[in-house]
């Protein structure tokens, strides 16, 4: 099983090869790109604050050896379980970790291949379904196109602010195949709760968004690598005076206007599943099949409300009165 330091990524990069990694930053091994993105190591050399400075803000690159990929994505122990933890309210896995490194980073290189060299290209097609929007160069090529981003842009919330949150790609390439699930109609608590264990059984990592009928006016989300994690976000716009949009982030402004649905507003679901040797159509239908029936819908929010809601254990929601 990989230990706290078998991956790692690089910290800020700008002009690097893998081999050259020594002559530059390295992050935190239990930090991520996105929570120290604001701020430059001071060995840089570089102003605290990127953002309005008008200067590029340095690559992080996340070094990824190739033997021990799979076992980090799958490894379920919790940071505390060996010693990593930030604080007791740290709640992250291994895969957890590992898996932010990579989709985070503005480039992923993949070191050390494998015996077999189609399980190789394995690996190189997983890392892009995983970071689609990052680089991939070899080891030894300067990543000079990877430019970095001053502003955080996690996983779990692109798809909020117009984002991809991951590609779709049901084909299998070298055994990996990836797909993305987007609805408008909300999810049956009851239904979306019985089968969480098939929705993600295969699945190397799934991240994205999605809102149950129970609570129509809460965005939630999810995320897995190993594990599947589901909370709370935030409200839905559609909830919110109009007058209070200037507070919302302009991304996320943006992307609710142009996709604004006269019923729903901006509730919809976009999920990403990623993984090896898994079956999208099985995917799509099982997860189609928890969406509320017509006539389920046609009873209004009233009677969602009401639903038997498993998810309340875990994350409350405001009492409603049972019919």
């Amino acid at each position: 099983m990989p230990t706290s330091t078998d991956l790692r990524f690089c910290g800020f990069w700008p002009h690097a090869t893998a081999e050259t990694a020594g002559r530059h930053p390295v992050l935190p091994e239990t930090g991520e790109p996105d929570e120290l993105r604001r701020t430059v190591p001071p060995e840089t050399g570089e102003p605290d604050d990127l953002r309005g400075t008008g200067r590029p803000a340095p690559a992080v690159v996340t070094v990824v050896p190739a033997d021990l990929l799979l076992d980090g994505l799958t490894d379920e122990r919790r940071l505390r379980e060996v010693g990593l933890h930030r604080d007791e309210d740290d709640e992250r896995s291994i895969g957890d970790l590992v898996a932010r490194q990579i989709e985070q980073a503005d480039a992923v290189v993949l070191t050390g291949d494998l015996e077999d060299a189609w399980e190789t290209e394995q690996l190189r097609t997983l890392l892009r379904r995983l970071a689609p929007w990052a680089h991939h160069p070899r080891p030894g090529d300067v990543p000079a196109a990877a430019r970095g981003r001053a502003e955080p842009v996690d996983a779990v919330g692109r798809g909020l602010r117009g984002y991809a949150v991951g590609v779709h790609e049901p084909v299998p390439s070298h055994g990996v195949s990836a797909c993305v699930f987007r609805a408008r109609r909300p999810f049956h608590p009851g239904r979306l709760h019985d089968a969480l264990d098939e929705v993600t059984a295969g699945v190397l990592r799934s991240r994205g968004h999605f809102w149950l009928a129970s609570r129509p006016d809460l965005v939630m989300t999810w995320e897995s690598a190993g594990t599947l994690s589901i909370g709370p976000h935030s409200g839905w716009l559609a909830e919110l005076p109009r007058e209070h949009w200037d507070e919302v982030d302009v991304e996320r402004r943006l992307a609710a206007d142009l996709d604004w649905d006269p019923y729903y507003g901006d509730r919809h679901h976009q999920l990403s599943f990623t993984g090896i040797d898994i079956d999208p159509v099985r995917l799509h239908r099982t997860l189609a099949g928890c969406l509320l029936t017509d006539d389920e819908l046609s009873r209004g929010e009233e009677h969602w409300r009401r639903l038997p809601d498993p998810f309340r254990r875990a994350y409350p929601a405001p009492a409603v009165t049972e019919a």
